[in-house]
């Protein structure tokens, strides 16, 4: 039994994984209404593919997952309007990647998809059966899913052996009945798909890097009938591709997702307690006041506040047997003041008095990009990047490269550097730097 049990949960309550598509997910959603307004505008609008641009753990993947969930579950109970039924499969991509071999691997999970999916359609108790033609009836009603179901085996296995002679006319045979049966289910813009997520494009490093791989994309898994397609990324990466003449007009304008405001903190904390609590008495050492001093700390950034309350947690569980202690606060400001320490000592030596500088003054615009040399005391950028590397070198601080303008803002304080900057605000440096 893991400490969270112990405690009265079922796992644990501050796990940094992006919300899944289920309910558990719609329940633990919070302070996202207007993103996933302006998300389910673009799927109904067009074809274009939905783009999601926020700073890395600020919860995009979270908000395509919950979006997806809550449009399937409103057709699945009212037979109205597009099917969106959600891919079980998160994507990503790098430079290595062959566009022939990454279209097999979406067809492969988009049918395996459909089939989980009509599934647990069938099986739903009092679905009531649609009447006229839907998009519902079509997928319930398809002709196709015995052909789907014996290609994925055919498939697998072809994918499991080093030599298979038959395993082409498979792989070719498979490609065909799944875009058939797209086409049969989603045979209009309209009509709904099945919705993939292309996630974490900023591993690409540079937005020209990423443009190239998203264009060798663009008439392959982009242009299947029946697939739809959210892009993702941080530190202006989807705008870098945005200014690809081969993607004019086939992707939205990126929605923003920012971090969140101190104001939800406590329904954050309150919904996951709420959540994954097996019985009343449950408690945790880290209180909601506690919860929201981190979510200050990390400026709302909400995969590093979990990922730090949980490491509060588990340090507690090391240092205190007793639950009483669960009442005592000095625990937590003790753990802090180490946590805070530790990490300020760590990179104290390694920053130069200059280059501090700049990252006091990065904390202040949170995100920027070396345009904005003037205000860190640079007349040039070249001359303030030798302080903007020595700060990425110590994990303070995290970038990515527009090629193409340079006036993006690409460059953020990381959730270490937000760490020295509580640091530097609640105690005295032991030594300047």
């Amino acid at each position: 039994m893991n400490v969270y049990q112990e405690w009265g949960f079922k796992q644990n309550p501050f796990e940094t994984l992006a919300l899944p598509a289920n309910k558990t997910g719609v329940r633990l959603l919070v302070g996202r209404e207007k993103e996933l307004k302006k998300l389910s505008q673009r799927l109904d609008s067009s074809t274009k593919i939905a783009t999601v641009e926020g700073l890395n753990g600020v919860g995009k993947t979270s908000l395509v997952n919950v979006l997806l969930y809550k449009r399937f579950s409103e057709t699945a109970n009212t037979n109205i309007g597009p099917l969106y039924i959600p891919c079980d499969t998160q994507f990503q991509i790098t430079g290595a990647t062959d566009p022939e071999d990454f279209k097999q691997k979406v067809l492969l999970a988009v049918a395996q998809s459909l089939l989980n999916c009509h599934g647990s359609l069938r099986a739903a108790p009092g679905m009531t059966k649609p009447m006229e033609q839907t998009a519902l009836k079509r997928f319930l009603n398809s002709p196709q899913i015995s052909q789907i179901s014996a290609g994925i085996a055919a498939l697998s296995a072809g994918f499991g052996q080093e030599t298979n002679t038959g395993f082409g006319y498979e792989h070719s045979g498979f490609e065909k009945t799944v875009r058939s049966w797209l086409l049969e289910l989603f045979p209009t813009s309209t009509s709904g798909g099945v919705v993939c997520t292309l996630d974490n494009l900023e591993l690409l490093q540079t937005s020209d890097h990423a443009r190239k791989v998203v264009e060798e994309l663009r008439d392959t898994v982009f242009a299947i009938q029946g697939i739809r397609w959210v892009l993702c990324g941080s530190l202006g990466i989807v705008h870098g591709i945005l200014g690809s003449p081969r993607l004019e007009g086939r992707l939205h304008k990126p929605i923003s997702v920012e971090d969140l405001s101190d104001d939800f903190a406590a329904e954050i904390y309150q919904n996951r307690v709420k959540n994954f609590r097996t019985r009343l008495t449950a408690k945790l050492p880290l209180t909601q006041s506690n919860f929201i001093e981190l979510f200050d700390i990390m400026r709302g950034n909400i995969r590093s506040v979990l990922n730090e309350a949980d490491e509060f947690c588990i340090w507690f569980a090391d240092n205190s047997e007793d639950i009483e202690d669960f009442k005592d606060e000095t625990h937590f400001e003790q753990w802090l003041e180490e946590e805070l320490t530790n990490t300020y000592t760590a990179v104290q030596t390694e920053i130069r008095p200059r280059a501090m500088e700049v990252f006091e003054t990065a904390c202040q615009f949170e995100v920027f990009s070396p345009s904005d040399c003037m205000s860190f005391g640079f007349e040039t950028p070249s001359a303030m990047r030798p302080h903007i590397k020595s700060l990425e070198a110590t994990g303070l601080l995290r970038s990515a490269i527009d090629d193409t303008d340079k006036r993006r803002k690409t460059i953020q304080v990381t959730s270490k550097g937000w760490k020295i900057r509580a640091y530097l605000d609640f105690f005295d440096p032991i030594d300047e730097f």
